[in-house]
């Protein structure tokens, strides 16, 4: 009777040590869950930072103190022009513009003739060297009387069709509304724009 007592003991024992065995692998399976998930959250957050930044840099717009670019389509920007600037000094005009030194008068009288605008006034040639980025910019301001708006853009998308110069700044206002007083209503007062151009510097030896 004691030996099948015994053997009936050792029978129900089974049961107990797999479920121990059981709890163990739960055990670490959690442990394992826990440690990726933290991993997860931490990789999580990193791309949140990394998406934040990359934000911050496209929808940056200005300047640094240095005269940098913030923003990254503004970078972008200023390597075209840099690159299209060294390519028509260094290739005599190739890239389009003059070949010469400065703003040519006569490619911007005849700009300027096409879309039938008046020069009123312009200014002496300006010179702006920036060694931090390795370039000069050359600049000259040009005034005129009224025109249409119309004529006034297809001036700056000329100027701008050439490769070499750029328009940096525009102005104009609208016209008095007794010149203003016929369909399409586009006529507009004191027009200006700087047109420049880019080269590089010489470095130093």
């Amino acid at each position: 009777m004691a030996k099948k007592k015994k053997k009936k003991a050792n029978v129900e024992s089974g049961p107990s040590d797999h479920l121990k065995y059981y709890c163990i692998v739960f055990g670490v399976l959690v442990v394992v869950i826990a440690v990726v998930l933290v991993m997860q959250r931490n990789t999580l957050a990193d791309y949140k930072q990394a998406n934040k930044q990359a934000r911050t840099a496209l929808k940056a717009t200005g300047q640094t103190a240095d005269g940098r670019p913030r923003g990254i389509g503004e970078l972008a920007v200023e390597v075209e022009k840099f690159v299209q600037g060294y390519r028509a000094s260094s290739g005599g005009g190739a890239a389009g513009g003059e070949a010469g030194d400065g703003i040519s008068n006569v490619k911007m009288s005849a700009a300027e003739t096409k879309v039938n605008m008046e020069r009123t006034w312009a200014g002496a040639e300006g010179d702006d060297p920036n060694r931090g980025k390795g370039f000069r910019t050359k600049y000259r301001e040009f005034k005129y009387a009224n025109c249409s708006l119309e004529q006034f853009t297809t001036l700056i998308r000329n100027v701008e069709s050439w490769g070499r110069y750029r328009v940096y700044e525009m102005r104009w206002n609208l016209a008095d509304p007794k010149q203003n007083s016929k369909p399409p209503f586009n006529i507009i007062s004191k027009p200006s724009i700087k047109v420049g151009f880019r080269t590089p510097l010489a470095r130093d030896r």
